[in-house]
């Protein structure tokens, strides 16, 4: 659940029940709230899945500023490399624990995570994002060549970004081999924002008509996402249509059941448990993760666009997928 109106609801109702209960009232059945179903786990196995191989992770933090960052290795065991993945967070996020439950996810399945900050402050100047994270990313590498350190496979990279970064990501893929940095195999850019419906240009976006045609790319958006709508998710998409392997997905809200699923902006949120649900776990980490796996064999780029079933059996609304 994404928002906290269910939250003060509950504790409203609850405040009335027990009132009642002090007082002597009876609460009929007809007046109290029927039990809703609820919606579908986290999966025990595969992409998106619990089925981790490492137990834990490790978390080092570098720089300052604008230039700062974090590494999350896996842990118990330490494997000897990893892939690399790129997360860069939308406007003011600038901690990982914004999408802790997503970058451990990533880490425990066995890769490196570097999150870059990328902007100092609230009011920091969009220009400086892309310099910021490409310094960042550059530090990281070498960080990560020092002993004790998981060694980065630089043939498995890959990107994932959210509103602000998910501009971000677009540019890291167009710049990435003029700026020697590591040449992602696969992207994913989920609700990114420029302003309302595109609107209002605040960050800075390379042409994507640019973007290397072997990368394999998932654009994401959320029906319901009200802050920055789809104008740049779908500009993007007419300038990608060369890269031969790509999916545009539109993640979809349901309310059949309590708490509901809310594909809004602030869906890829997963700073506690409260804010991670089946469109974590089934839409954004599943898409996500079977977009590496994909990109990092030979295997065609797939997309289960099925979310299970809330618990009294009623399928989960699917995500929409255009390619």
């Amino acid at each position: 659940m994404k928002t906290f109106r269910l939250v003060v609801a509950a504790l409203s109702l609850g405040s009335v029940l027990c009132a009642a209960a002090e007082n002597g009232a009876q609460v009929s059945d007809d007046s109290a709230l029927a039990v809703k179903a609820s919606p579908p786990r986290q999966p025990a196995r595969g992409p998106g899945g619990s089925d981790y191989a490492h137990r834990s992770v490790r978390e080092t933090e570098h720089g300052e500023g604008g230039t700062q960052y974090w590494i999350v290795e896996p842990a118990q065991p330490a494997p000897k490399s990893a892939p690399l993945v790129i997360f860069l967070h939308g406007w003011t996020a600038m901690t990982p624990d914004t999408y802790r439950g997503w970058v451990n996810h990533l880490a425990k399945r066995g890769n490196i995570v570097v999150y870059p900050r990328y902007q100092a402050k609230l009011l920091s100047p969009a220009t400086e994002f892309f310099p910021n994270t490409a310094a960042a990313v550059r530090d990281a590498l070498a960080v990560l060549a020092q002993p004790g350190h998981v060694k980065p496979d630089l043939e498995r990279v890959a990107l994932v970004g959210h509103s602000a970064g998910g501009v971000q990501t677009a540019n890291y893929a167009v710049l990435a081999a003029s700026e020697k940095l590591p040449v992602a195999k696969a992207a994913m850019i989920v609700e990114p924002g420029q302003g309302k419906n595109g609107g209002f240009k605040i960050i800075p976006m390379e042409d994507c008509g640019k973007f290397p045609a072997a990368l394999k790319l998932i654009v994401m958006i959320g029906e319901e996402d009200g802050l920055v709508g789809e104008g740049t998710a779908r500009a993007i998409w007419r300038d990608t249509k060369h890269v031969r392997e790509r999916a545009f997905i539109t993640l979809r809200s349901d309310t059949h059941g309590t708490p509901p699923l809310n594909a809004n902006h602030l869906a890829p949120i997963s700073w506690s448990r409260i804010a991670t649900d089946a469109l974590d776990w089934l839409g954004m980490w599943r898409t996500f993760d079977s977009l590496m796996d994909s990109a990092f064999s030979a295997k065609p780029l797939a997309v289960d666009a099925s979310m299970g079933a809330w618990s009294d059996g009623r399928p989960v609304a699917p995500m929409k997928v255009e390619r």
